[in-house]
């Protein structure tokens, strides 16, 4: 006990002597001094006390109690500090935990006992944070039972978690003092604001409870408990309106801690002391007792609460000495003869007392009764306090008792009056204000119109019941100004994060600390984190002001954004001859259109005083940018005169120097000169408007257009105008239930500037809409035919991958845009940039944004599992109300991304439920179908337990369907679909989202069947269908404190869900409070000088299980983020994922702007490590633990520099800066090496090869690389290596001479650049070194790009070149793979990695049969899916393969007419799915053994796609390729189940590449064949299966214009055929089905991007092409012939077209010598077969036309397309070079030159096979 302890520190003596206390100080000093002990005489405690409790012996405690109340001083300070100013001072201890609004009675308290500042007895008090509330209420017992003076703050659910505890304390009649700013509880919904549901709940524990109706009876309320608690021994709560009183900040006076002093009866401290627990004196509490006695010892602590209220009426009286304000138990106010009393208590108080004294200037007879004691009620004094003449009563409760008969104040004051036989009176009850619903000066009025009328019980005001009727009419009341003379009343409204509010309470200050006009403020916010509404309500006079509601007559009012004057009623509320300052740079003009008719109206008739001040282009022009408040706040002293020009601009100078100090002297001079601009300038810096008179009959504009949403247009618009209190209680749904999607008619338009995307740059990775915080820049793809009805400014570029054929555009939503610019900051291509919003406007982004979430969703066309995939897919979380730049929000919408249309989400109070779900505008939002994530909050500290509790019952749910579809199934009712169906539901409920593709038609089917009982009820449950993805989401205060507990037992429970704690490392939502996620040396809120313990090891706990998936991520590494996200959610049990999530709360020294990168800092120096632990390996005999961060590249010190919260450590703990620092470096490093150990730890217990060692590095962006050379790792194994695997960036540089081995895979990103996570080795590459540093490496290097790039794959072409340069051995050349072969990357790699085997000379991998990833099953029963190929569209032929060549010639080119919807563009490819004829695939399956008709199910555990249920025949006919080329790993495996040793033996060599592996290869033998000639090798099924791969489908260039002919493609084909060396007659497998392509024959097919990017239409284009590379170039001609005719004007055409024979394969000849007779064309051709002695090539053709492509080329900036086979591409380069220098005089130089700029900039295309 901190007094204890201190004196006994001071005094041996006393220490000796436990029970003797001499504490003195003199009355002049406002704290004791230490080495004093002060003596005073004993002073008055309770009776019950004396005689229920020995007193203590001690000496005589003597101090000059004489009353000094001109030692008060006056400070503007709010109610919390108010009530901290004395709790601090009177208590020891205290405990304490973060909870709105209640935290900063906590802060200060932090904050003085970090300024070592003391206690009234000489000691400074030890403030602890504890876990929850709960937790500090049960350290409050503790110091109590110790002898401590002991105090806590809190409110709502905090109060609610301590009851147990309060029972206890009351129980033991330990003296305290609980600080409660009453909030409301949560019920239907969460409302942080006041109410008396919080203390009313507590009512009866046994704690006496005093209210505060004022700031300034905060503070003297406080005093009065403290001194009354240790007087009675019975502790109390002292309690005052949330945010009302607590947050309002008052001059009022506070007493000094020597005044303080005063007024403790030390012998009830010493009492205290005597009592507590103590092994010199011990005692037993908290005993277990029976029926005996129990009912007893409760009625034993009768007396203490008996004459409980005469003492605190002694005490009142007491303090009103030393304070000079007498209070009673209860006051009244009014005529003494009053008829009509109100009675109530709270900062409502105040507002009736004005309503009273203007009815009594009114000559009415009314009072009011004011209770400042509810605990112990008093009935003695309450009567007393009663005018003998009332005869109605109507009592004010902040609070509704929903199944009571009345409220809790009701209640009392109806019994007390019915006991005292005073039953004539008429009493009514009402409620008001709940929620803190301002309760002014008209409802007041309303009450007492009511009570005079006899009105109804239990009514309501301040709103409309017409529901139950409830509500009284406040709105006929007059409107009444009741402030006092002279008071000022001013509003400003501004946008969250302007610093509007900061400037407006240092005005306070500056006016209420340097005048003797006594000052009024209370800040207003809506829902947003930051960007949101705010309005300061200011009150300046010559007397105290307490009026406890907003502004309701305006003096003065300022519009700091101009967008608000169009939507908020903001001069409703203005006095006539008022002020108005507006923010903007509208002319007179403009503002005729801009303001509202209202507005303009208001302004003449209410003869206001209007100014304009285009306040954000003078700060722009001072430096400050958007910062305009102190510009603004000078702008309102200087036209208010509330102080002298001088003296206001001086002080707000001095203001700016303390509030601007710590950024630097830059930021202090700037807002000091916009202080100097404001009152030197003249009519330029504030103008003064004229409003035209004819503004008085401004006519209304339309009404605002309907949403067609109902809950928007009737709610959700009122709420975000500020007219959400006239809604009617029967708009609101009962529950608290709100709709979702809601955030996208917001609007808000708060961004200064937004993004506009430059599509040339584009390389669309979509990293800026990945991370985006508010989803406000995606990616679009749409066709041509939907570009063609886009806006005009609706730019876009040719989209790449899986969208082929479609048009790609980044788009910004511009009035949901914050201009946080992360996007901008996070691209790597510098494809977007900052434009001024209304500019954004004006070029049309609005439309854009429209027309782009118009187009239909695609997402389901792409792979989700990627981070570019993932960004396609609509983000089912919007325009939240989070922060600029939040680190929050990006995870959360990226979940949305991958499972929102199945997920359940439980989320913590906290931010994240504050962004995510106020009331009304809900970003959460649905799919096309209306699904989406369904969102539930419950409380702070049980969010575990009911996302546990949502998944056990869906669990429960969905078994019960099961249950039922097994039952269908086994009795076989309903149809074959619904049987087919409901059978694949069973198999795929629990995979993903596979149910997903459907689930439509399984719904339609049950609906179809649902006459059968069964099958009905499945319907009824048919939202159970679904694999509903259950999520947990809070922050790392909720996991690693409050909740944890619930926490720990859910992951540990096994069920599977998912949790994801959203780690900013402290409580954000609060303020920036320590949690135990907060790092050593970190500065927040209640550790300000540095917080002296590690961070929690939540990730490690929960892996202590070992059945717990973990995962830290961070948007550092996207793709890791998105890897583990899915593997968390794909996993069978609990998992836990951790982000981190930079924050304003940080400090970021480079702004919320670089949070990205932010986080990549923090992953660099170890700060945040990337880990995944997954259970699942341990099956497989891996390790689980992975350790993605493979090391520490940066310093933790630098790291530190970064961010306030670390860099205040200098300031507030100099003394321990370097030990905390020191300390934090160290735990970083040993963090990272236990995680070394970790991953290397299982390689000791895992046989290792003992073989040559190699290092595979990767470079990978989008995990291409690193699942390459993970695969590449296995593969090195089998041939014995020791294998290690690594990002390029986690290696020591130093290190890589001594790694002997070395093969590094890379990626190349956009134009050359290298990916993240290689960039600091080729940093370190580059560096000096000695030429032969690297002789001892040996080392091959691959590379992965896309050919359409000119500098393709250069990341791998320059460490290759580098390598060999410091002395590196190459072991095989540069292997390339490119993303637009067959295989992407895979085809090249499979070329190159043979000759990496030959030329290492590894031995031949052991043949070990592989252990098979599917399964057949002969199902008879089941019932067969129609098999289409996943992202495939059926398309028909028209008429068939129409030939173009001779009859009699040998090579056949086709053309082919289909019918289909899909988009495309021209050069683009179709894709066609060949089948194996029905006819040899019977005759293979019948000679193998096997009924083409038996029907089977596949178990796929792999990543290949197959279908689930088929017959034999359509799986060989439609999926395997079974006469396909065989692969040398076939014949291989093959081996394994030959039973002829011979054969065996030349499978054996087959596998080998040797035998008569070539000859097979050279008659291009197929699998068939090869079972056929191997006849004693016939593995299984299932087998078989997995070692024939499936069918790929053939590329054929498109001949096709969309344009000209839509709804059709074509396609020009050349029918592959070829003789074998012994004479087969082979025709390749796709070519096969073409040539003998029916009318309407279907096929699947697929569109594939062409390589070519073409210019615009007035752009000259050269076309280079042989054989079917014509096809692209006629779809070109098609197009450009079909625009023409459309009058579009387009550029020249050249085409240079080369075959064989002009006779036989001149293609096309006739159209394309149409278009040279149009004059579109300009055509060479050449035939290299027509003339043997001179062939003639198009290289040839095209070095005959210099000047021709000269102009083209170079003087018209025109484009070049090369398409034909791989040999072609080069020679035309040189032929054009030579154009170049020929037709233009271009050097050599030159000419390269300008080709590697054609090439950069996409006007040279090459597409070659």
């Amino acid at each position: 006990m901190a007094i204890r302890r201190g004196v006994a520190q001071r005094s041996a003596k006393l220490a000796e002597n436990a029970t003797r206390r001499t504490i003195t100080t003199s009355s002049k000093s406002l704290e004791p001094k230490e080495n004093e002990i002060p003596k005073v005489p004993k002073r008055s405690i309770s009776t019950a006390t004396k005689e229920a409790f020995k007193e203590p012996h001690g000496t005589p405690l003597e101090i000059d109690r004489s009353p000094n109340p001109d030692s008060q001083f006056y400070q503007s300070v709010d109610g919390s500090h108010a009530t901290a100013h004395v709790a601090y001072h009177l208590s020891d201890t205290a405990f304490i935990y973060p909870i709105t609004p209640s935290s900063v009675m906590g802060e200060l308290s932090d904050v003085w006992m970090a300024q070592k500042k003391k206690n009234v007895f000489g000691q400074v008090v030890d403030v602890r944070e504890m876990q929850s509330e709960a937790g500090a209420a049960g350290a409050v017992h503790g110091a109590l039972v110790a002898g401590s003076l002991c105090t806590t703050f809190t409110a709502s659910q905090g109060l609610l978690l301590m009851i147990p505890n309060m029972y206890k304390i009351a129980g033991e009649l330990l003296p305290c003092v609980i600080h409660v700013s009453a909030r409301e509880v949560a019920g239907q919904a969460l409302s942080i604001f006041g109410g008396h549901g919080d203390v009313m709940a507590v009512k009866q524990t046994g704690f006496a409870m005093l209210s505060s109706h004022t700031v300034q009876e905060a503070h003297d309320m406080a005093l009065v408990s403290h001194v009354a608690t240790l007087k009675t021994s019975v502790p109390f709560v002292h309690f005052f309106d949330g945010f009302r009183t607590s947050h309002e900040v008052n001059k009022i006076k506070l007493l000094p801690p020597a005044e303080m002093l005063k007024l403790i009866p030390f012998e009830a401290v010493q009492l205290h002391w005597s009592r507590s627990l103590n092994p010199s004196h011990p005692t037993i509490r908290g005993t277990n007792q029976g029926p005996d006695i129990f009912f007893q010892n409760v009625e034993r602590a009768n007396p203490f609460y008996t004459d409980l209220p005469d003492i605190v009426q002694e005490t009142m009286n007491d303090v009103a000495k030393y304070i000079g304000r007498q209070y009673k138990l209860f006051s009244y106010v009014g005529a003494a003869d009053a008829t009509d009393v109100v009675i109530l208590m709270g900062s409502g108080s105040t507002t009736v007392q004005e309503a009273v004294s203007c009815l009594q200037s009114q000559g009415k007879k009314v009072g009011a009764l004011l209770v400042h004691l509810y605990r112990p009620w008093s009935a003695k004094h309450f009567l007393a306090a009663l005018p003998k003449t009332t005869k109605r009563i109507a009592v004010l409760d902040r609070v509704k008792e929903v199944a009571a008969v009345g409220e809790p104040l009701y209640v009392d004051v109806s019994t007390t009056l019915r006991e005292n036989a005073m039953n004539d009176l008429f009493v009514i009850g009402g409620r008001y204000g709940l929620g803190s619903k301002d309760f002014v000066p008209e409802h007041a009025l309303a009450v007492f119109t009511h009570l005079a009328k006899q009105g109804h019980n239990r009514f309501t005001v301040g709103i409309r019941d017409d529901m139950t009727h409830s509500s009284i009419p406040y709105w006929e009341e007059p409107r009444v100004d009741t402030v006092p003379e002279g008071t000022r009343q001013c509003v400003f409204w501004g946008i969250g994060s302007d610093g509007t509010v900061g400037a407006n309470r240092s005005a306070v200050k500056i006016i209420g600390d340097n005048t003797k006009l006594m000052a009024q403020a209370y800040f207003s916010f809506d829902a947003f984190k930051s960007g949101g509404v705010t309005s300061s309500h200011l009150r300046f006079g010559p007397v105290p002001i307490t009026s406890q509601y907003l502004v309701t007559n305006a003096d003065y009012i300022a519009c700091h954004f101009a967008e608000y004057a169009r939507k908020l009623p903001m001069l409703n509320i203005i006095k006539e001859g008022g002020v108005f300052v507006l923010n903007s740079r509208w002319t007179i003009e403009e503002m005729e259109k801009e303001l509202p008719a209202e507005f303009r109206r208001l302004l003449v008739q209410r003869k206001v005083k209007f100014y304009n001040v285009d306040a954000r282009k003078i700060c722009t022009n001072i430096g400050l940018g958007k910062r305009i408040n102190m510009l603004m706040q000078a702008v309102f002293f200087k036209l208010s005169g509330v102080l002298p020009e001088d003296q206001a601009s001086a002080l707000l100078k001095k203001s700016i120097e303390h509030e601007y100090g710590k950024k630097g002297k830059k930021v202090v001079e700037m807002n000091q000169k916009a202080v100097d601009v404001a009152f030197q300038g003249g009519n330029d810096i504030i103008q003064e408007v004229q409003v035209p008179a004819h503004w008085a009959n401004a006519q209304d504009g339309p009404a605002p257009p309907s949403t067609g949403h109902d809950f928007v247009d009737k709610i959700m618009r009122p709420m975000m105008g500020f007219r959400g209190q006239d809604l009617p209680v029967s708009a609101l749904t009962p529950g608290g239930v709100f709709p979702v999607g809601t955030t996208q008619y917001a609007k808000r338009a708060i961004a200064a500037s937004v993004p506009v995307w430059k599509p040339n740059n584009c390389t669309q990775c979509n990293y800026c809409s990945f991370v985006c915080p508010h989803a406000v820049i995606r990616p679009f793809v749409c066709t041509d035919s939907e570009l063609e009805k886009a806006p005009g400014t609706y730019e876009t570029r040719k989209a790449k991958g899986d969208f082929a054929g479609f048009n790609y555009r980044i788009q910004i939503a511009p009035k949901d845009c914050t201009g946080c610019e992360v996007c901008v900051n996070v691209c790597p291509d510098d494809a977007l940039a900052m434009i001024p919003l209304q500019k954004s406007l004006d070029s049309g982004d609005e439309k854009n944004w429209d027309f782009a979430i118009s187009l239909p969703e695609r997402g389901n066309m792409t792979d989700r599992a990627s981070v570019k995939g993932s960004q396609f897919q609509k983000p089912l979380l919007e325009f939240s109300g989070a922060c600029e730049g939040c680190g929050e929000t990006p995870y959360v919408k990226l979940l949305t991304q991958l499972f929102g249309e199945r997920m359940m989400i439980a989320n913590a109070t906290g931010c994240s439920s504050i962004w995510g779900g106020t009331a009304g505008l809900a970003p959460y939002t649905t799919n096309h179908k209306g699904q989406g994530p369904a969102w539930g909050n419950s409380l702070f500290e049980d969010n575990a337990e009911y996302g546990f509790g949502m998944a056990v019952a869906t669990a429960q749910r969905r078994s019960r369907v099961a249950t039922l579809a097994q039952e269908v199934l086994d009795k076989k009712l309903g149809d074959n679909n619904v049987q087919k169906l409901l059978g694949q539901w069973l198999r795929d409920r629990f995979v993903g989202d596979k149910t997903a593709k459907y689930i439509d038609q399984l719904v339609d089917a049950l609906d179809a069947n649902k006459s059968i009982p069964e099958i009905g009820r499945i319907y009824d449950e048919k939202d159970m269908l679904p694999n509903i993805s259950q999520w947990i989401i809070g922050g790392d205060g909720w996991a690693n404190d409050i909740g944890f507990g619930g926490l720990d037992h859910v992951l540990a429970s096994g069920q599977n869900l998912n949790v994801l704690v959203l780690d900013t490392e402290m409580y954000s939502n609060t303020g920036g409070q320590a949690s135990k996620s907060s790092h050593l040396g970190s500065v927040s809120k209640f550790a300000l000088g540095g917080k002296k313990s590690c961070k929690k090891a939540l990730g490690e706990m929960a892996m202590s299980y070992g059945n717990v998936y973990v995962a830290s991520v961070s948007h550092g590494n996207m793709a890791h983020c998105v890897k583990a996200m899915l593997e968390a959610e794909s996993y069978p049990g609990a998992s836990l994922i951790m982000c981190y999530a930079p924050c304003i709360e940080h400090g970021l020294r480079t702004g919320m702007t670089k949070m990205v990168q932010e986080a990549e800092a923090a992953i660099d120096c170890g700060y945040w490590p990337l880990y995944r632990f997954d259970p699942r390996l341990s099956a497989e005999g891996k390790n689980p633990f992975q350790l993605d961060s493979k090391r520490i590249k940066g310093e933790v010190l630098d790291f530190l520099k970064r961010e306030n919260r670390f860099i205040n450590l200098e300031k507030n703990n100099p003394k321990e800066v370097t030990a905390l620092r020191g300390q934090l470096d160290t735990f970083i490093k040993a963090r990272f090496n236990k995680y070394k150990r970790m991953t290397e730890s299982h390689k000791e217990t895992v046989s290792v090869s003992s073989g040559p060692k190699v290092t595979i590095l990767y470079g990978s962006e989008t995990g291409h690389s690193e699942s390459l050379s993970k695969e590449m790792a296995v593969d090195f194994e089998r041939r014995e290596y020791a294998v290690s695997v690594q990002a390029l960036d986690d290696i020591d540089i130093s290190e890589l001479p001594d790694m002997g081995f070395v093969v590094i895979n890379i990626s190349t990103c956009g134009q050359g650049a290298f990916p993240k996570n290689s960039l600091l080795f080729w940093q370190e590459l580059q560096k000096d070194h000695p030429a032969d540093w690297l002789k001892n490496l040996k080392y091959t290097v691959f590379g992965l790009g896309d050919s359409t790039y000119y500098f393709f794959c250069q990341t791998a072409k320059l460490i290759d070149a580098r390598l060999a340069a410091l002395g590196a051995q190459r072991v095989v050349p540069l292997g390339l793979g490119d993303d637009g072969d067959e295989d992407k990357y895979e085809t090249g790699f499979n070329n190159w990695v043979p000759s990496l085997w030959t030329q290492l000379g590894t031995k031949t991998p052991e043949l070990t049969l592989f252990e098979p990833s599917i399964n057949v099953n002969i199902t008879p029963t089941a019932i067969p899916s129609d098999f289409h190929w996943s992202g495939s569209t059926p398309i028909s032929s028209k008429q068939g393969a129409v030939r173009i060549t001779p009859q009699d010639y040998g090579r056949n080119f086709v053309t082919i007419e289909w019918k289909s919807e899909m988009p495309y563009r021209i050069g683009d490819s179709l894709g066609i799915y060949p089948e194996n004829t029905r006819e040899a695939v019977r005759e293979f399956l019948l000679w193998y053994g096997q009924d083409p008709k038996t029907v089977i199910t596949i178990e796929n555990k792999g990543t290949r796609e197959l279908p689930e249920v088929i017959t034999v025949e359509e799986l060989f006919v439609k999926v395997v390729d079974i006469f396909g080329k065989p692969s040398r790993r076939f014949y291989q495996t093959l081996s394994h189940f030959a039973t002829n040793p011979k054969e065996k033996e030349r499978l054996l060599a087959m596998g080998e590449g040797k035998g008569e592996f070539v000859d097979f290869l050279s008659e291009t033998r197929h699998y068939a064949d090869a079972l056929k000639i191997f006849t004693s090798a016939k593995p299984p099924l299932h087998y078989l299966i997995e070692m024939v791969p499936n069918i790929k489908p053939r590329y054929y260039s498109i001949s096709s214009s969309p344009k000209s002919t839509p709804g059709e493609v074509h396609s020009l084909v050349l029918i592959d055929t070829w003789t074998t060396p012994s004479g087969l007659f082979r025709t390749g497998l796709t070519c096969t089905m073409l040539e003998k392509l029916t009318s309407d024959r279907v096929v699947d097919a697929c569109i594939h991007p062409t390589a070519m990017e073409f210019p615009e239409d007035t752009a000259p284009l050269v076309m280079a092409g042989i054989g079917s590379g014509l096809a692209p170039f006629v779809a070109f001609l098609r197009e450009r012939s079909w625009k023409r005719k459309q009058g579009i004007k387009v550029g020249n055409l050249a085409l240079y077209f080369g075959n064989r024979y002009e006779k036989k394969e001149y293609l096309m000849e006739k159209e394309l010598k149409q278009y040279v007779d149009e004059g579109l064309l300009s055509l060479r051709t050449a035939f290299s077969r027509d003339d043997p002695k001179k062939k003639v090539y198009v290289q040839d053709i095209v070095r005959q036309d210099p000047e021709l492509l000269y102009d083209y080329l170079v003087k018209q900036k025109g484009s070049m397309y090369v398409c034909g086979s791989r040999e072609m591409p080069k020679p035309v380069q040189n032929s054009l070079k030579h154009c170049f220098i020929k037709g233009g005089g271009m050097t050599e130089k030159e000419a390269d030159d300008y080709l590697v700029e054609m090439f950069t900039t996409g006007r040279y295309n090459i597409e070659s096979w």
